[in-house]
């Protein structure tokens, strides 16, 4: 799950920054269209974060048995001693 966000947010920063450098060279601007694909790098990489969260957020949650409870208790009270 984190390649699969990792190459999302490699993607939506550097198509739209990397379109914008272009467009602005081509134009004859002076980083106007950078800074526009910068905003939209910024909004589509919250996008991406926020589905990768509801993702991480819906991932089914082992459920521990009491004395595996146990057990996992009596390991924090040796490791505190």
């Amino acid at each position: 799950m984190a390649l699969n966000m990792s190459w999302q947010l490699a993607l939506a920063v550097l198509v739209p920054v990397i379109a914008g450098a272009e467009l602005d060279k081509s134009a004859g601007t002076s980083h106007l269209y950078t800074f526009i694909g910068l905003a939209i790098a910024v909004l589509v990489s919250a996008v991406v974060m926020w589905r990768a969260m509801q993702t991480a957020n819906n991932l089914p949650v082992p459920k521990l048995s009491a004395a595996q409870k146990r057990a996992i208790q009596k390991q924090y009270e040796e490791d505190d001693d």
